[in-house]
């Protein structure tokens, strides 16, 4: 019986690590394996402009089910004609063809990345830098363990405004704002892809103190905007001796107040986003992350 377990152990050892390294399993086994990636991941992305005055210009791929669309306009709706969409194909590791590529890297900006930044997690350094529209470059892998990795992309999203941060847990703004174009009314768009698989939130286990306290701390009614706001009472005119920004104004009372009052649970109960100057909920999102950095919870 010990012989039979230690050469099961070793040849469960050397199948997985044949299997990660070169993917030597039919994809109906290798499912099972625990490096598989049991969601989406990203074989291409790219930009798609469209204009109203053409009929013949189409704001979507029409040439594949695979692609789809995040329906964000890169112009916000605000340029007369123009609009623009990034457009994702996704598949699942175990209908990925020997045709198909993995996306392991994102970059933005004018000119080419360089390869000493490409962080392909298959080490091939013969792959190139692919461009998309509006400065938009991806770096892809052909290699079968590569979607396999905790690197790979496996969504793609997009944020507005100078000021956007990342808050989702696994997700990252991929450097420079779009080539977008679209005057100084529009905010600057970011792209965002997340790695690897979707994160199970932190749920902390709250408790009542030894003193027998439990501070409970209610925000409500932010209104927060994409940017940094303008603010609409006439009182105080002006902030730290500049023009008044409605949402640093506000996220700094926010800090002061959870560093005065130290809660050990806060409550954010509704209205948070300003519906009228934030066109996308999720770039508002950055509002949460300051707020999770100044909150106290004792476990």
């Amino acid at each position: 019986m010990i012989k039979l377990s230690a050469v099961a152990l070793f040849t469960f050892i050397a199948i997985f690590l044949l299997d990660r390294n070169w993917r030597v399993l039919p994809p109906s086994i290798h499912e099972y394996m625990p490096q598989h990636h049991s969601g989406l991941i990203v074989t291409d992305i790219t930009i798609k402009e469209c204009s109203s005055l053409s009929s013949l210009s189409k704001c979507h791929i029409e040439s594949s089910d695979e692609w789809q669309r995040i329906d964000k306009d890169l112009h916000l709706g605000r340029s007369w004609f123009s609009h623009a969409y990034i457009h994702v194909c996704r598949k699942k590791e175990e209908e990925l063809t020997a045709d198909d590529s993995v996306v392991v890297d994102v970059s933005v900006g004018r000119l080419n990345p360089s390869p000493a930044t490409a962080k392909n997690p298959d080490g091939d350094q013969n792959k190139k830098w692919e461009m998309r529209p509006l400065g938009l470059w991806i770096l892809r892998s052909a290699r079968r363990k590569a979607s396999d990795s905790k690197t790979t992309v496996t969504a793609v999203d997009v944020l507005f405004g100078d000021d956007a941060s990342e808050a989702r847990d696994g997700w990252q703004i991929m450097g420079a704002p779009l080539l977008v174009g679209a005057g100084r009314h529009v905010p600057s768009a970011h792209i965002t892809v997340r790695r690897g698989g979707q994160r199970e939130p932190k749920k902390p286990q709250l408790r009542v103190d030894d003193n027998g306290r439990f501070k409970i701390m209610q925000v409500a009614d932010l209104h927060l905007s994409t940017g940094v706001g303008v603010c609409r009472d006439s009182i105080p005119d002006s902030y730290h001796g500049g023009p008044c920004e409605a949402d640093p104004r506000t996220l700094d009372f926010v800090t002061r107040v959870l560093d005065e009052e130290r809660p050990d649970l806060v409550v954010l109960s509704g209205d948070q986003i300003n519906g009228d100057a934030a066109p996308d909920a999720q770039s508002v999102s950055c509002a949460e992350d300051i707020i999770n950095q100044s909150i106290h919870i004792y476990i």
